[in-house]
């Protein structure tokens, strides 16, 4: 019996003794799995944060493509100003925003004259500088960031002006011939002395108007004014030339929206 009681003894001990290394260790195995997961916690962060931060790299040069993109194809590549695509989304946009707030919307072609001309004597390469030096100084002379040259095809160019009446578009590129017509471009080893024709359009848009309605009355205007000798501004329907005297000096309706 006794040999039986120390045995049991021993085992109580031995029990005892586990059961308190446990107590003891378990605070010190549950420190090392919070330090560990608090490891794992931070790597996750770290992971996470370097993930976004590509992530957000990657979406801003995406982004930046997509508006190179955008800006090439909008763009006429010979000119430099918006082309005949981005023409016809701006104008209907326009024609819509008209209608809506019963604004004036004006539409000027331009054409610069005797270009042919200039292809024949100097070369093509030529006539591509004129295109180039045009449609940068009528750029230069907008004077509303709501104003807008674009190339409409050729040797010719287009003016979206928005709130804009007759005699407005007609000063606007009144302004635009004069000054040009002062200007000499240099054109390879010339000097040339280049003109335009312009024809004006102007009205407040309704249920009716679509692009081709402006650009027909414009583009009478222009035939006209390239009929009547060149190098000059009419409008349709014609403003007659007293009220031009009389308005020289007056602010027109060519105002920001």
């Amino acid at each position: 019996m006794a040999a039986l009681w120390q045995h049991t003894e021993l085992l109580l001990a031995l029990a005892a003794g586990f059961l308190l290394g446990c107590l003891l260790l378990t605070p010190w195995l549950l420190w090392l799995h919070r330090k560990h997961l608090q490891q794992l916690e931070a790597e996750l962060e770290n992971t996470i944060s370097e993930r976004t931060l590509e992530l957000q790299i990657a979406l801003q040069e995406l982004a930046e493509k997509n508006e190179l993109l955008e800006t090439q194809s909008t763009t006429d590549a010979l000119s430099g100003v918006k082309n005949r695509a981005y023409f016809d989304r701006k104008m209907l946009a326009e024609i819509n925003r008209s209608r809506r707030e019963q604004r004036p919307l004006a539409l000027v072609l331009l054409d610069i004259d005797l270009f042919k001309q200039v292809n024949d004597d100097f070369g093509h390469l030529a006539g591509d500088q004129v295109i180039r030096q045009v449609a940068g100084f009528i750029q230069s002379q907008l004077k509303r960031c709501s104003d807008l040259v674009c190339r409409y095809g050729g040797e010719e160019f287009a003016l979206i002006l928005p709130n804009t009446d007759t005699l407005g578009a007609y000063q606007v590129a009144e302004r635009i011939r004069c000054l040009l017509a002062e200007k000499r471009l240099p054109v390879q080893q010339h000097q040339l002395s280049i003109t335009i024709s312009a024809g004006c359009y102007a009205a407040v848009a309704n249920a009716e108007s679509s692009i081709e309605f402006y650009v027909y009355h414009a583009d009478k205007a222009l035939y006209q004014a390239k009929s009547s000798g060149r190098n000059q501004v009419l409008t349709q329907p014609p403003l007659h030339q007293s009220r031009l005297q009389h308005d020289d000096t007056k602010e027109s309706k060519h105002v920001t929206p």
